[in-house]
């Protein structure tokens, strides 16, 4: 078969209509171009300006490796003891396929090979040459999968690049809201064993780290990769990404689309591929956190968790597990209350801009990095008087909060629920 017969199998297979394209990406698109023979030393030129030569071996070990994984050819089959016929073939064609663009500009006559600038002439020499070695070259496409050197990942128009987030900590490192965390902690266990595949629907107010949360969680159970997704996503490109992850069955992925507004996205490619008429594959778990509350007709295709409103109770519930962290199994409700008048006295003081899970977390940091500090409140807390955290100031706080976000009308349809209650 001739390279450009391997590179027609490999990275333009027909589609339903039985017609082929070329790959919207780049590099691949000007490989596919050059490959029909046609103005090589311009293509050869823009191509060097587009990628050097010491990425193009990384980049085209990847999509050989995408590639056949959208053959059904997974990693397991790659490093099987005896290759299938199907591993074998398609194998082969990539062997064709670097052979022969290795060898591509020494093979232009010299008239043409003068036009190519320095780099255009060096592109392909980073290639290795296998010498028909289909085991070695199978071991480097297995080197290239991505889903194997990391575990969250940014997706952008199709592309998967892998980020490191900075608020992933250890799920024990988070602290009151017990409800919240066990359904994380089942949920995630769940889907990693295969139980479900559920959709998650987290809502809270800002600040009470739904993000960390959601990350640290499902990275606490092994052979999850969580995959961050544009929100354009839910509406454009869903049935893409959803084609592309379930060839990989052999991982479990957390489709994250974070912070998004309910109230702005159109609803449609989600309602009908999520409990509608399809059914995402069971390696694939979409999860959505939002400010806001998710419409009844998307809360009924999912698990709703909803945070309670960050209070007096639930500031001195997180200082208490905080404090069980030292070893304190059960701490003096005079520090822990201390400590909660501490921080809502800092608020007063403008040290803080919200009363949240998130600022709380940030004065209590304070006490992990200063043991004086510990054991100044434990001084403190054996005083005669105890200040307790002011319950007018949070309820004034996520009153107000709750007004900007949601509007007036919110706020007197809760005051009439309480009313009710009473």
């Amino acid at each position: 078969m001739t390279a450009r017969a391997a590179y027609t199998l490999l990275f333009m297979p027909s589609g339903s209509t039985g017609e082929s394209r070329l790959p919207d990406d780049p590099v691949l698109s000007r490989l596919g171009i050059l490959l029909q023979g046609v103005e090589r030393v311009p293509l050869l030129n823009d191509l060097a300006r587009h990628i050097k030569n010491t990425q193009l071996p990384g980049k085209i070990a990847g999509e050989l490796f995408n590639a056949l994984v959208s053959y059904g050819i997974l990693p397991e089959d790659l490093q099987s003891a005896v290759l299938s016929d199907d591993a074998q073939f398609l194998l082969q064609n990539s062997l064709t396929l670097i052979d022969t663009l290795r060898q591509l500009p020494d093979s232009l006559p010299e008239t043409e090979a003068r036009q190519l600038l320095p780099s255009a002439r060096k592109l392909f020499d980073r290639l290795p040459d296998y010498n028909g070695d289909i085991r070695r070259l199978a071991g480097d496409l297995l080197a290239a999968d991505p889903f194997i050197s990391h575990r969250v990942f940014s997706c952008s128009r199709g592309n998967f690049l892998p980020v490191n987030p900075s608020s992933l900590k250890d799920i024990s490192n988070f602290f009151g809201f017990p409800g919240v965390r066990l359904a994380l902690q089942e949920h995630f266990k769940n889907f990693s064993t295969g139980k479900t595949s559920l959709p998650l629907l987290i809502n809270s107010l800002p600040g009470y780290g739904k993000t960390s949360m959601v990350i640290s969680f499902a990275l606490s159970v092994p052979g999850t990769v969580v995959i961050l997704a544009d929100p354009e996503a839910l509406e454009e490109s869903w049935q893409m990404l959803i084609t592309t992850l379930s060839k990989r069955q052999d991982r479990r992925f957390v489709l994250f689309f974070d912070d998004i507004d309910p109230r702005a996205v159109n609803w449609y490619t989600f309602r009908t591929n999520v409990g509608g008429a399809f059914t995402p594959p069971g390696n694939i778990m979409p999860v959505l956190t939002a400010n806001y509350e998710f419409p009844p007709s998307i809360l009924s295709r999912g698990r709703r968790i909803s945070y309670p409103v960050f209070d007096e109770e639930r500031c001195l519930e997180m200082i208490e597990d905080f404090l069980g962290t030292f070893g304190m199994k059960k701490p003096p409700r005079n520090i822990v209350s201390l400590m909660g008048a501490e921080y809502t006295e800092e608020f007063g003081q403008k040290k803080f801009t919200e009363l949240s899970p998130r600022t709380l977390m940030r004065h209590l940091d304070a006490y992990s990095q200063d043991p004086r500090k510990r054991k100044q409140i434990v001084e403190l807390a054996g005083g005669g008087m105890i200040t307790k955290p002011d319950a007018e100031l949070f309820y004034e706080f996520n009153i107000e909060l709750m007004r900007s976000l949601y509007g007036e009308e919110y706020i007197q349809r809760l005051l009439k629920e309480r009313l009710r209650s009473l």
